[in-house]
């Protein structure tokens, strides 16, 4: 008995010992959590301002309006009061390679557009590319479909 108690006592001593050195976890650093990266938009062309109207237009023929109906943004270099002087404008667009169409706005204008788009950028791209390669059309803007 006198040695169970020894070995008891011994044994205790053991455990005590161990627990001192027993690893205590050192503190760590805070997690620093990765920061939500939101995709960037799409910068704009470098260049002069952009003119931006959003109006009520539309086609001149059901062709035209099927081939458009999805697009939002209209690239327009000219505007005309008289629909003759919007058809001359489009046979010289036509000779320069552009494929233009007519969209009657509400307001009585008629907007002679080259290209249309369903994104913004590509349209405002498009017309800086305009005004680069044709310093005649320095004027074009963007239309914006109003529904």
């Amino acid at each position: 008995m006198k040695y169970t108690l020894i070995i008891l006592l011994a044994f205790g001593i053991l455990m005590t010992a161990c627990r001192s050195q027993e690893m205590v976890p050192a503190e760590q650093p805070p997690v620093e959590e990765e920061p939500v990266v939101e995709p960037e938009p799409e910068p704009e062309p470098p260049g002069e301002e952009i003119r931006v109207v959003e109006e009520r237009f539309t086609f001149e023929t059901e062709e035209e309006e099927i081939t458009h109906e999805e697009h939002m943004y209209f690239v327009i270099v000219g505007s005309f009061i008289q629909k003759e002087n919007a058809e001359r404008f489009m046979e010289t667009l036509r000779g320069q390679g552009f494929d233009p169409v007519i969209l009657m706005s509400e307001t009585g204008f008629h907007r002679v557009s080259v290209n249309s788009y369903e994104r913004e950028i590509p349209a405002r791209t498009r017309i800086q590319e305009i005004r680069n390669n044709y310093p005649d059309y320095h004027d074009t803007w963007l239309l914006i479909r109003q529904l």
